[in-house]
């Protein structure tokens, strides 16, 4: 039957957004020099942690047997998620045995050139943690692509393909919740640089409000 989806999480907004833009100004200063995912994922970082409320705290490269009660075999000890946001109240992740109780969003982080084996395996570790997870976390997928359509996740017409998608090889599936793009002209769309968050989800949910 699915499930009603909770409020978007808005402090994603305004953080994806920058993303685009980002890239395209450090487009300007190295050409055709495609941007590491290091740099991608530090960036997003700065954007998420300037936007996030006053009740939570973001934390980069933890540990996902931290964030879950049990892990599977697709989390395992050495496995880290890109950026988590918990309570404000968690201990400190990095000293702390586990800290599931407190996490409120995993996120992956991926640029837009990974191969779809690559974006596959996220995909599968964020339904592993959805699977684990002890209460109502969500998972998402942040994909970056650098002045490229990326057309597994957005139509031609530079928007979101919405309907629900199965994560191969797994019994979870993912939607596309929002596409945000800059670009050098409205008539290039396919050369624009695109920012799409992807949300992980056990079973497809009723409702699916737009972010």
């Amino acid at each position: 039957m699915g499930y009603d989806m909770p409020d978007r999480p808005v402090f994603l907004e305004r953080a994806l957004q920058g993303l685009a833009y980002w890239m395209g100004y450090r487009g300007a200063y190295f050409h055709s020099y495609p941007l590491p995912e290091a740099a991608i994922v530090t960036e997003a970082c700065n954007l998420i942690q300037s936007n996030l409320g006053d009740t939570q705290v973001l934390r980069p490269e933890v540990m996902y047997r931290k964030l879950v009660r049990q892990a599977s075999s697709d989390i395992n000890d050495l496995t880290r998620v890109d950026l988590a946001v918990l309570s404000k109240s968690a201990p400190n992740p990095y000293k702390e045995n586990n800290v599931s109780d407190y996490v409120q969003y995993v996120i992956e982080v991926k640029r837009g050139s990974s191969t779809e084996a690559s974006i596959d395996e996220d995909l599968r570790r964020l339904f592993e943690f959805k699977n684990a997870c002890s209460h109502n976390a969500r998972a998402l997928l942040i994909l970056a692509s650098e002045a490229k359509l990326p057309e597994r996740f957005v139509e031609d017409a530079g928007v979101s393909k919405l309907h629900r998608h199965d994560i191969p090889n797994s019994e979870g599936c993912y939607h596309v919740r929002r596409t945000v793009k800059a670009a050098h002209s409205f008539e290039r769309k396919e050369h624009a640089n695109y920012v799409c968050v992807v949300e992980v989800f056990t079973e497809s949910p009723k409702k699916l409000p737009k972010f």
